[in-house]
């Protein structure tokens, strides 16, 4: 990270404020003249940078309302002007309900207290997203911390939030206390005592409700400690798996047009057939798959032997105490990973084609799923690719594979070379990937996207685990 200034514009003047709503008013009607504009002739690139430009205004529109509405708020407004709630006066027209009208006051409330990182969303640099996520990690930082590191911190979170998204922000409160006040670090003790607490919070928290039938449905929710939610999500999440498998074997275009949410309903009814208890004479409706409540946990090495006092991380990064760890051993539902541990085989060689599972576990330990740079798809639907093909010779060992989603998978299969005019062969242009010297997968781009070919690759996970799990 490095600290980077952030700049606010100086204010317009009082006496320019009269014709804001006219400047409103042009804003859509210019919105306007690019909806009805005809568009049939336009370029990709023109095309591409449509889309780009619109999304700037997007993220401007949607944090500039936030400020509005914080305005409006502090101000007292909607009380003085409509003798009512600002809230309520947002939900009068019934297109938002008055509980989603009051999640914005409050968001707009939430983001006014921090102007630098009001103003980055009101200039688009960051999304209304990214910016409450941004506030709950500032939020969690130490008590003890004065006001100038406070800033500090803000502005290298500030710096991050241009190429991460706001479930990674959400998870930089230490990253930041590590380099603005690193002698405010916790503790081993202070961490493992703060778990607990969090721990003992999670399950004081601990719901489950049922609303009324409603046209032949009943909604529910509620809140599991994270070992437990974690259980039910992975059993939940490997039945959908399976069914959607199915479906595509089968060619079954009535099952493929279901959506994910729905897979996850039926998955979890499945499993409430199996569930049922046979002596009451119940048919079960199927079966769980093998292993799908295990769970995988990072683990240090030296802390393997002294399950006492280890703690460790499930591979999307969240915190797990030592209690939660000895509950999940001696379940046995715990798969630790050890990075360069012998109890792992990591080189397969040319033995087998196919990674095998604990292989395919420390790919995707070190690759947080698809490793194509922003892509976001989780490891259970990846490929493992070869970097180095199988048929000309690639080793199945980790410095050969990558965890690859079934589109970019496509992009960064060998392409046979094309014939150019004068009848030579001619490399095809497109994606390649290789593993650089830090054991790290990177993209090289197409030329005609970088003509340098200079190389990219995915930010944060494997960094900011190591990192995590090398300070508890």
């Amino acid at each position: 990270m490095s600290i980077s200034s952030v700049a606010t514009p100086p204010p317009f003047p009082a006496a320019s404020q009269a014709g804001l709503r006219e400047i409103l008013g042009e804003v859509r009607r210019l919105l306007e003249v690019v909806r009805t504009t005809d568009r049939s002739a336009a370029t990709d690139e023109e095309r591409l940078g449509w889309v780009d430009d619109v999304r700037d205004v997007s993220r401007r529109v949607t944090a500039l309302t936030s400020v509005l509405v914080a305005e409006a708020d502090e101000a007292g407004s909607a009380m003085r002007a409509r003798h009512t709630r600002l809230e309520d006066w947002m939900a009068r027209t019934g297109q938002e309900t008055p509980r989603e009208a009051s999640g914005a006051v409050w968001a707009a409330r939430a983001l006014e207290r921090r102007p630098a990182v009001r103003d980055a969303a009101a200039r688009g640099r960051i999304t209304v997203g990214q910016a409450k996520a941004i506030g709950e990690a500032l939020d969690a930082l130490p008590s003890g911390l004065d006001r100038p590191h406070q800033m500090a911190a803000e502005r290298l979170i500030l710096a991050e939030a241009a190429h991460l998204p706001a479930e990674k922000l959400r998870t930089l409160t230490e990253t930041l206390v590590r380099q603005v006040a690193p002698e405010l670090v916790d503790t081993r003790e202070t961490r493992t005592a703060k778990l607990d607490q969090r721990d003992q919070r999670a399950r004081s928290r601990r719901r489950l409700w049922f609303g009324p039938e409603t046209d032949g449905s009943i909604e529910f929710g509620g809140s599991l400690p994270v070992v437990a939610g974690k259980r039910l999500q992975e059993m939940v999440q490997a039945v959908s798996d399976r069914s959607y498998r199915s479906a595509k074997d089968t060619h079954d275009r009535h099952a493929l047009q279901e959506t994910p949410q729905q897979r996850a309903a039926d998955a979890l009814v499945e499993i409430l057939g199996v569930a049922q208890s046979p002596e009451r004479g119940e048919a079960t409706s199927g079966t769980v798959p093998a292993a799908s409540a295990q769970i995988q946990v990072l683990i240090p090495y030296t802390d393997l032997l002294d399950r006492s006092r280890a703690a460790g991380l499930l591979v999307d990064g969240t915190p797990l105490s030592a209690g939660e760890l000895r509950v999940l051993a001696c379940g046995a539902d715990l798969v630790p990973v050890v990075l360069g541990g012998e109890s792992q085989v990591l080189d397969v060689g040319r033995a087998v084609r196919l990674a095998p599972p604990a292989l395919r576990r420390a790919i995707g330990l070190r690759d947080g799923g698809c490793a194509f740079p922003h892509c976001t798809t989780p490891m259970r639907h990846c490929d493992i690719h070869h970097v180095v093909p199988w048929q000309q010779g690639g080793r199945t060992d980790r410095d050969n594979l990558v965890a690859l989603c079934r589109v970019h998978h496509t992009l960064c299969e060998p392409r046979p070379p094309t014939t150019a005019s004068d009848g030579t062969a001619v490399d095809a242009d497109g994606w390649d990937v290789r593993i650089d010297r830090d054991g790290l997968p990177e993209f090289l781009p197409p030329a005609a996207v970088d003509a340098s070919r200079t190389p990219i690759r995915r930010v944060g996970h494997t960094a900011t685990l190591l990192e995590h799990i090398r300070a508890s």
